[in-house]
């Protein structure tokens, strides 16, 4: 029988030792974390003589972390808005848990879809572009092993990084309807992420939303406690909501590892350490408004309105049409052969 537990598989081992590390992390939380970003990538090393290969989605975003400066992301709801973001010159893009539930599911974002439909959506779209994506995973499921299991599930996908949170569902309601996790939890969730990378380069975010959702809400300190312990237990990079923009500098230099930070305005935040400035929840509702407005139109008139409209030219690129135009060109010619 001690043969037989010798021979266990890595993956059963890793199960056990995250579990097993959490109790020790728990019983420490409130230590100041020694946390040290793995050092991103500048090129991928080649053999002597031959060309360096392609930076790997995750390691591209790794080197966006390490390089001075902010790097300010954009939300993508689907392959053709990320092939725009890509076309002019974004470096990387994120879908969000919102934009997924309202343009693909049609709900709000109440904790409503599924960690598989995230996954699915939002691979998706970071497999149609050559930028790495951030994609959100919510609470990655309901306890420790669902988060180890689809945790290898977002990196088969060819997600680059995602962004794991404090809530609790149904979540987005406010306090008094959606709640925190203790914070015991949700370092176990990171932990079990971080036992699940196979991947080096995948990045794990950790969200807290404790500046709205604590007992005493706007608790700079709490918000503090909590990104010290998450990046304690692994975490990359710490994603705080609700912070403003004089507060990001104090939260960078105590929790220690980048920080992330959601629609804050451009130019102040340039003058801060924070890392990755992401966008969202912001262009939905004029697309749909535009939508509306065309299909009303359609009703009143019987014809479509003309809006504005993208260059035939960016459309190709966007779609790749030199490059399927070569390919059947080539084709046909074989098919006449």
């Amino acid at each position: 029988m001690d043969n037989a537990k010798d021979n266990t598989t890595v993956e059963n081992t890793s199960r056990r030792d995250f579990i097993s590390k959490g109790a020790a992390v728990t019983g420490s939380l409130v230590a100041a974390a020694a946390t040290v970003v793995a050092p991103a990538v500048a090129e991928a090393a080649a053999a002597p003589g031959q060309a360096a290969r392609p930076l790997s989605a995750t390691e591209k975003f790794r080197a966006l972390l390490k390089r001075p400066g902010l790097t300010v992301v954009p939300e993508a709801h689907s392959v053709f808005a990320a092939r725009l973001a890509e076309i002019n010159g974004y470096e990387c893009i994120y879908t969000g848990g919102n934009m997924i539930s309202a343009m693909h599911l049609g709900f709000d974002d109440y904790g409503i879809v599924t960690v598989n439909e995230l996954i699915q959506y939002g691979g998706h779209i970071a497999r149609g572009v050559d930028i790495p994506a951030v994609v959100d995973s919510d609470q990655l499921g309901e306890t420790a092993l669902t988060v180890y299991r689809h945790t290898k599930e977002y990196q088969r996908a060819g997600i680059a990084a995602f962004h794991v949170e404090d809530t609790r569902n149904p979540k987005h309601q406010g306090a008094g309807v959606s709640s925190l996790m203790p914070v015991e939890e949700m370092v176990l969730r990171v932990q079990a992420a971080s036992e699940a990378r196979t991947d080096p380069n995948f990045t794990i975010i950790a969200r807290s939303d404790s500046m709205g959702l604590f007992e005493k809400k706007g608790d700079l300190n709490e918000l503090i406690r909590r990104g010290k312990a998450y990046a304690a237990a692994g975490a990359d990079a710490f994603f705080p909501t609700g912070v403003k923009v004089e507060d990001i500098n104090r939260i960078s230099d105590e929790v220690g590892i980048p920080v992330v930070t959601l629609n804050l305005p451009v130019n102040p935040q340039k003058a801060t350490k924070v890392k990755i400035c992401l966008h969202a929840v912001q262009v939905f509702q004029p697309v749909m408004k535009l939508y509306e407005d065309m299909i009303l139109g359609l009703k009143a008139t019987g014809e479509f309105p003309k809006p504005p409209r993208l260059p035939q030219e960016t459309v190709d690129k966007v779609m790749h049409t030199a490059k399927y135009q070569e390919l059947t060109a080539r084709w046909n010619k074989v098919r006449a052969g």
